[in-house]
């Protein structure tokens, strides 16, 4: 049994917490946050043991491993600091906001010989697993092109002054916290994105201190596939992800990812439903399997890397 600290006990950080109260593999104990009183409940409900800085909790003997659920700008010096005390990382996406700190992060767990682990959790589910497989193993032909949506009504569920409605925080709209889950699950079959195209701005809002409400990408990677990305934080939940091959279509919908849709040459479509699965607690399962070397977490460096340098230049595309 891994045993683990939650940094930050946001809604996310509360969220992954609860997704293992069950598992046999990895479990929270301990944590850290800077709005302890914010999570009070919670805390007094799981009985984990809060530290008043970062810092101590890593100095616990008994902790074997990190849970970053912090603002992105924060990852890197906490992901050192977790290196310096050997304790293993499973750290949010995106990991960073350039391909520079993404390095940082990734070079210090590897020297200091720690897992470290970037909270993709959309590939631990049954339908991505199934839809990136078709696409690796050929099922549907070359891939000529690819498209992605994912939305989330964050401009009403984020209270005023929330990190997740600050701009240097989630540069480019919905793209860095939503659309990064797209970009991942692209760059993982399909390699490199060489180009981006992005259109991004404010439909029902004129506040230039907080997020645009839609965010469009046209990408071309190197093998020459061609992309699309849609995001918005302005609409109900929803969530896209297809692959057009030269001999079909894979797709994978709805916002629990619970449909994966193969249509073949003839336009036949075969809907398969993996409804009501815990992507969250098996991608945090997997990361204890990676630790104890019982398996290996489905997300490589490369991949992480990929996505990482992609979004780096959809966020400077977007200025």
């Amino acid at each position: 049994m891994i045993t683990a600290g939650i940094v930050g006990l946001g809604w996310w950080g509360q969220l992954l917490t609860r997704s293992i109260q069950n598992s046999k593999k990895i479990n929270v104990t301990s944590g850290y946050t800077r709005t302890a009183s914010n999570a009070s409940d919670f805390i007094a409900e799981t009985g984990i043991k809060l530290y008043d800085e970062y810092e101590l909790l890593l100095k616990d003997k008994d902790v074997d491993a990190i849970i970053l659920a912090t603002p992105h700008s924060m990852h890197v010096e906490q992901i050192k600091l977790a290196a310096v005390y050997k304790k293993h990382v499973y750290v949010e996406k995106p990991i960073a906001l350039t391909l520079k700190e993404t390095r940082v992060a990734l070079e210090a767990a590897r020297k200091a010989g720690v897992e470290i682990a970037v909270g993709f959790q959309r590939r631990c589910h049954p339908s991505m697993v199934a839809a990136l497989n078709a696409v690796r193993n050929g099922k549907i032909g070359r891939i000529l092109h690819v498209e992605g949506h994912q939305s989330a009504p964050g401009l009403r569920i984020y209270k005023e002054g929330s990190w997740r409605q600050a701009r240097e925080e989630q540069p480019a709209g919905g793209m860095t916290g939503m659309g990064i889950h797209l970009l991942d699950g692209m760059v993982s079959v399909l390699g490199t994105v060489e180009d981006v195209i992005v259109k991004s701005k404010k439909i029902l809002q004129d506040n230039d201190s907080i997020l645009d409400d839609m965010t469009s990408v046209l990408l071309t990677f190197k093998s020459g596939t061609t992309g699309y990305i849609g995001t918005s934080i302005a609409t109900s939940g929803y969530f896209s992800l297809r692959f057009f091959g030269e001999s079909g279509v894979v797709e994978v919908r709805n916002p629990d990812l619970g449909e994966f849709v193969f249509t073949d040459q003839a336009a036949k479509i075969e809907v398969t439903e993996n409804k009501e699965f815990n992507m969250e607690g098996a991608s945090l399962e997997l990361f204890a399997d990676q630790i104890t070397g019982n398996n290996s977490f489905p997300v490589s460096d490369e991949d992480v890397m990929n996505s990482s340098e992609a979004l780096e230049k959809i966020i400077l595309a977007a200025r």
